[in-house]
């Protein structure tokens, strides 16, 4: 009778383990597709009573996945994301530098004007050739502006892009940890409970959170629970909590990234735990403090050393020209940077005007000369004795008491009058005008040095970077006033004279020395070669990340597919599997069946 209900007993458990593993087989099949889902199988293993067999009984559940693998997906996940996101930021730099304009790339826009240049040199007089220089000048400005302001807009994306990134981890860092707790409590609690769809939804969200940061994760055995922190070792997550992330004190142009751990009451610490963006590896955020804090201001460095070093080449050629007919009052262009009309401008930039000579003319409004220096004594820049410095003061007093053309020296009647000022923005600058308002004034450099040059007295372009250049506004009102010409030998200008619309034109093919930018060093090069550089360096760029994007994204699915391999659900496996089961609980059926009919005719022997 023992032995007939032993039997029994053991065919009941192979009915229930039988029962366990289909039940653990179905749920494989119907989660065949879910996302993160691991394959589960039973462990078993034989049941014994008093040293003889009781059957079968079921060890665990068991959840089917390769740590190994699974951190190198991470990795790749990490890697493909920031290479992928970096490549899409890297060709909208790319089009930006392109499509600066409806005429194409800033070099495109800077080769017209040069051609345009060209052209009204082979006709100075031509009023519509000299609009057209403007326009083409106005373009060249304007194509600049753009692009300074498209870049500064792709920084500003990428950094309004890192607000969203870390909404995003905020969330997943809070499900990790409540899913955390879940875990380590069933584990705790010893009363059999599986865990491993929890497990399966943790892993996905850390899946998610390594798109966002490189991650370490380390998992404590004994409790299932695990510790992630960014590959800097910043603490993201653990048993006992977990941190929310936030914008900083500026770092910059830009707030940095700081955590705060959250307290039991659900607030957050006071202290701010500083996320260094500079020695992240990988993930969404590295890319974009990448694009944001490395790659755009590398480029506008670049593009503000052409614009600096192109137009005061060009302004130095027209200080030494005139229009005609000629203004009544010219200007200094490159004395903004002066804190004061009575700064030394010899230990302030301007230490070349020190004994620099310069000649001008007042004429008639067809350029006849009405009186000049030019065939006497040129003006001489140089401090006045006992002084040793020399301010824009200084030289309004040096010109006003020339003997020849200033106009205190002259009793106040005729000549120019040299007068100092503070425009709205609070920069110095010097004016020379006509004493007689039907005059006009002319300038060029005497025998020494580049005064007008330095002083940027009939300057074409204003600003000295991308974001801030502008053709000079009473030109771009009236574009004759374009200075094409030169004083001539006698101290006047002719309607027909072209020197500086010529001097202006060579420019396109004139070596220019740009200093070191970023990471582009110095370079002796045509202004639009030296775009041509940026253009390429930055093609070349692109073309590498994007290849870089390809490659990784190879290996992120390489990886993928081999851990898919180890926890994926493969269909024909489990169908094979079910029908293993389905036929051993038919014959653990039968053994019960048959110990029933024994046990039946034993009743009926009795």
């Amino acid at each position: 009778m023992s032995s007939l209900t032993s039997a029994l007993r053991i065919g009941v458990s192979g009915m229930q383990y039988s029962q366990l593993a289909l039940g653990t087989i179905s749920h494989n099949v119907v989660n065949a597709n879910t996302t993160g889902y691991s394959r589960q199988v039973v462990q078993s293993s034989a049941a014994s009573a008093g040293g003889f067999g009781a059957g079968v009984q079921l060890d665990a559940i068991q959840r089917i996945t390769d740590k190994f693998l699974v951190s190198r997906m991470l990795t790749a996940t990490s890697v493909s994301s920031y290479a992928e996101l970096k490549s899409s930021f890297m060709t909208s730099l790319e089009n930006s530098l392109s499509s600066s304009s409806s005429s194409g790339g800033v070099e495109s826009v800077v080769g017209s004007f040069i051609s345009s240049m060209n052209e009204l040199a082979n006709d100075p007089s031509n009023s519509s050739l000299r609009r057209s220089t403007v326009e083409q000048a106005e373009l060249t400005a304007q194509a600049l502006n753009t692009t300074a302001t498209e870049l500064q807009n792709v920084a500003n994306q990428a950094d309004a892009q890192i607000n969203a990134e870390l909404d995003s981890a905020n969330q997943l860092l809070k499900d990790i940890f409540n899913l955390n707790v879940q875990i380590s409590g069933l584990n705790a609690s010893s009363n059999g409970s599986n865990t491993n769809d929890l497990m399966d939804a943790r892993d996905l969200k850390i899946t998610q959170l390594s798109e966002i940061f490189g991650l370490q994760v380390n998992v404590n055995s004994t409790t299932g629970g695990l510790r992630i922190t960014t590959e800097n070792g910043r603490k993201l997550v653990d048993e006992s909590g977990y941190v929310q992330l936030t914008r900083g004190p500026s770092s910059g142009d830009y707030a940095s990234i700081v955590a705060y751990n959250v307290k039991q009451d659900g607030t957050l610490s006071s202290t701010p735990l500083p996320i260094d963006t500079a020695t992240l590896a990988s993930g969404k955020i590295k890319a974009l403090a990448e694009i944001r804090d490395e790659v755009v201001p590398d480029l506008t460095a670049q593009l503000d050393e052409f614009t600096q070093t192109f137009t005061s080449a060009l302004n130095t050629l027209t200080s030494q020209g005139t229009s005609y007919p000629p203004v009544t009052t010219l200007t200094s262009g490159n004395t903004g940077t002066l804190s004061a009309t009575t700064t030394d401008m010899l230990t302030n930039g301007f230490s070349a005007l020190n004994g620099a000579t310069l000649n001008i003319s007042v004429t008639n409004t067809i350029g006849g000369v009405t009186t000049t220096t030019v065939g006497g004594t040129p003006i001489t820049l140089a401090p006045i004795n006992p002084a040793t410095t020399l301010s824009l003061e200084d030289i309004a007093t040096i010109i006003n008491n020339d003997p020849t053309i200033g106009n205190t020296a002259l009793g106040g009647t005729a000549g120019v009058i040299a007068s100092v000022a503070t425009d709205a923005s609070g920069q110095p600058y010097l004016s020379i005008s006509a004493a007689n308002s039907n005059e006009r004034v002319v300038m060029s450099n005497g025998t020494t040095g580049d005064a007008v040059g330095l002083l940027g007295m009939n300057n074409l372009f204003t600003g000295s970077t991308a974001g801030t250049i502008a053709v000079r506004s009473d030109i771009s009102l009236n574009p004759d006033r374009l200075p094409v010409a030169r004083m001539n030998t006698a101290g006047g200008v002719s309607s027909t004279d072209g020197q500086n619309i010529l001097a202006m034109a060579q420019i396109g093919d004139t070596r220019l020395s740009f200093d070191a930018a970023a990471s582009l060093g110095a370079q002796s090069l045509t202004p639009v070669a030296y775009l041509n550089t940026i253009s390429s360096n930055l093609a070349v760029s692109t073309a590498s990340s994007r290849d870089n994007a390809t490659f990784n994204q190879t290996i992120l699915v390489q990886a993928q597919q081999m851990a898919t391999s180890t926890s994926g659900v493969n269909l024909d496996e489990e169908l094979a599997q079910m029908l293993v089961y389905q036929n051993s609980f038919q014959a653990s059926a039968r053994v019960i069946n048959m110990v029933n009919d024994l046990l039946q005719e034993l009743m009926n022997i009795v």
